[in-house]
């Protein structure tokens, strides 16, 4: 089996979000089970800056995109697993010419519509040139910026006698890609197209990647079931709903390579379910690192996340400083973001010096370390498509406290419901009053060193690795379509 999979982020090529990681992990634990696996991501400055070891091909093409000609070529970059290949597409003034990969002071590009156009059909090019000796069973797209490709497939000549099953991943409906309609000439398709993916008077490639797609997959079970509702379906419920023949749920996984306390080099000591006692040495190194009293005694709360309306910071800017007035708890934050957010937790940290630390960065060894110091992690996230902290939390033997939604409900045991079981704390009622029961409920527990102790070991123990994942989306590989 041949396999061509697009996305526009890619670890540890480029990176701004989740994306990257799981296209960096995703592939990487499939190889073993497909004969070729290629992965097509734009070539933007911070790669080329780099100085990753690329081959240029001797290949170039030109793609007319409304009124203008824009000239690509393709750069290939051989991994270390032998049939995994990184091709980058190549344009200076769409992509090497920015600082950014998506935005610049915090506003989309005017010319993204332009430069996603240009990335989906120049993939294509590479792929059709490279399909010369075999061609690609499957493609596999990922978010708005690839959603064209399935269109583009289902029109193309090159794909008439043998089409690849096409594959579209949602990672955030909530990203969609939504551009007004006199863009569309852009796509340099019939205008007869434009009805099949309209948007309330723009038009959504979102919508065009789940129209054109054999099989549509989301990032955790729960999601998948969701965003078929009006509450989570940003506007595209209807017509989830109307394919959900082809959609299925694959909850994300981790790459344990990295997130592992036993082997993690970024946390002051390793520690393991056979040993805890580094945990207890971590604890120390974030109270010292942010200035906080160090006292084993005292439960840590932590957050390392965007600060976005989404993520929920104003439940935890609601229940979090009566307990560190009450000297209940501790509080470690890491994140950037809303500039109001940050604004607000800046002051919570110049409130209670001795007991909250607020960092407004994003720092990778910080992240790491507050995931082995803290004992709770806090993700009262609106919604959440899979999540990733709670599962790095778990295998740290930080427990997580959650809204039950998306992948936080797909990973997380609530211990309230199920005291044997149990691998952390979730509410239903998006509320201050639900969130502050959760806490409560875990401090509680907290009390009990027996108990807390086998409430980590039992989320340490879980196995949310990659292969698991990889598995599920291989069986959906097994499918060919009509």
């Amino acid at each position: 089996m041949k396999v061509a999979m697009f996305a526009s982020e890619m670890e540890p090529y480029i990176k701004t979000g989740g994306l990257a990681d799981v296209i960096g992990s995703l592939p990487r634990a499939m190889s073993n089970a497909v004969d070729q696996i290629d992965v097509f991501i734009p070539y933007y400055r911070e790669i080329e800056h780099r100085k990753f070891p690329v081959r240029k091909l001797p290949y170039e093409f030109k793609i007319r995109i409304g009124s203008k000609n824009y000239f690509g070529s393709i750069l290939e970059l051989k991994t270390a697993i032998r049939n995994l290949t990184i091709y980058f597409i190549d344009n200076y003034q769409l992509f090497r010419s920015r600082a950014q990969l998506y935005v610049r002071e915090g506003k989309d590009y005017r010319d993204n519509l332009t430069r996603f156009v240009f990335f989906c059909r120049g993939a294509l090019e590479a792929a059709t040139h490279l399909s010369n000796s075999e061609v690609y069973n499957v493609f596999h797209m990922h978010d708005w910026q690839t959603a064209l490709i399935g269109l583009y497939t289902a029109i193309s000549s090159f794909f008439e006698k043998s089409k690849p099953l096409r594959v579209y991943t949602i990672h955030n409906l909530a990203y969609q890609g939504k551009f007004p309609k006199s863009q569309f000439r852009l796509l340099g398709i019939a205008p007869s197209y434009y009805s099949s993916i309209e948007y309330w008077g723009k038009f959504s490639l979102m919508k065009a990647g789940i129209i054109y797609s054999d099989i549509i997959t989301t990032v955790s079970p729960t999601y998948a079931q969701e965003i078929q509702t009006k509450k989570f379906g940003v506007g595209l419920e209807d017509i989830l709903k109307a394919n959900q023949s082809k959609l299925f749920g694959i909850l994300n996984g981790v790459d344990y390579s990295i997130w592992n306390p036993k082997t993690d080099r970024f946390i002051p000591a390793n520690y393991s379910i056979d040993d805890l006692h580094g945990k207890s040495i971590c604890k120390t190194n974030i109270q010292q690192h942010f200035l906080l009293a160090e006292s084993s005694t005292i439960p840590i709360l932590s957050v390392v996340s965007r600060l976005a309306w989404q993520k929920g910071m104003e439940l935890i800017l609601k229940v979090v400083p009566p307990l560190l007035q009450q000297e209940r708890i501790q509080f470690v934050l890491l994140g950037v973001g809303d500039p109001k957010l940050e604004q607000k937790f800046n002051c919570l940290g110049r409130e209670f010096p001795k007991q909250a630390g607020v960092a407004l960065t994003y720092n990778n060894p910080i992240a790491h370390q507050i995931e082995a110091g803290a004992d709770i992690f806090l993700m009262p996230s609106r919604y959440e498509p899979s999540g990733l902290n709670d599962k790095y939390s778990m295998k740290y033997g930080t427990v997580p406290i959650a809204f039950k939604t998306g992948g936080l409900a797909d990973s997380i045991i609530d211990y309230s419901m199920n005291s044997t079981k149990g691998t952390g704390f979730l509410f239903e009622n998006y509320d201050e009053e639900s969130f502050q029961d959760a806490i409560e409920r875990a401090l509680k527990v907290f009390q009990s060193q027996n108990k807390w102790r086998q409430l980590m070991i039992r989320g340490m123990k879980l196995d949310f690795s990659w292969q698991n994942a990889a598995n599920e989306y291989l069986k959906l590989y097994q499918r060919r379509s009509d």
